[in-house]
């Protein structure tokens, strides 16, 4: 993508997200909160004054129940560009996330980082911090989410985004990781792979938000 589509697509996104805002009702100090983003990030990102990365986009859009996909694609229409390219970066940013999520990762990506340093290490891999902020971001190479996806034990073709949302494998395993996430949030850090492997996708869909309205009613909303 040259420098000008860039910065058209930049700028388009910024719009989109200042129109998904509007739709959402809800102020900045607000959606910084639920998206766990400083609120001076979120005014220079929707000002243009700085590009939203892969990353920050998923969350912001996760924070007031858009599609990242979907305001990808209305930020190209209105830029007039083509963006497969970038969708798959979404979708890849996107599964990255909810792996370190099932794995109680996420919340501290420099503890992560360094784990998946040390377990790469094992076998001789080096993993440079600009790598690992590649796959966060859905752009890592294929031999690195592949390494990763073996720290993470999940397949590394499902990280890779080769695995579409329709296959009965996605579905069963991003069932699998939301129950772990959601697991681990009630204190639960060890299941038997074998039981959660005896269910089928909506049986595991189902526990879930079971344990997700137990979270609710004990804590509150968990945004």
């Amino acid at each position: 993508m040259s420098e000008t589509s860039a910065r058209a697509l930049h700028e388009a996104l910024a719009a989109e997200l200042r129109a998904a805002q509007g739709v959402a009702h809800v102020n900045v100090r607000a959606w910084a909160d639920r998206a766990s983003i400083t609120h001076d990030t979120i005014y220079r990102i929707l000002n243009g004054k700085r590009p939203v990365t892969v990353v920050e986009l998923v969350t912001l859009c996760h924070a007031i129940n858009d599609d990242p996909l979907e305001l990808i694609q209305r930020a190209a229409d209105r830029a007039g560009l083509s963006l497969s390219n970038a969708a798959d970066e979404v979708v890849r940013s996107d599964r990255a996330q909810l792996a370190l999520e099932a794995a109680n990762l996420y919340g501290d990506l420099d503890g992560a980082y360094r784990e998946a340093r040390q377990a790469l290490g094992k076998s001789g891999q080096l993993l440079p911090l600009r790598e690992w902020r590649a796959f966060i971001d859905g752009a890592g190479s294929q031999a690195l989410v592949t390494s990763l996806a073996a720290f993470l034990e999940v397949p590394a073709e499902y990280l890779l985004g080769q695995m579409s949302d329709d296959d009965e494998r996605t579905k069963k395993l991003e069932a699998r990781l939301r129950l772990a996430k959601s697991m681990r949030s009630l204190g639960v850090t060890r299941m038997a792979a074998r039981s959660l492997d005896e269910l089928e996708p909506e049986e595991i869909e189902t526990v879930e938000a079971t344990i997700r309205a137990l979270i609710e009613r004990e804590e509150g909303p968990q945004l």
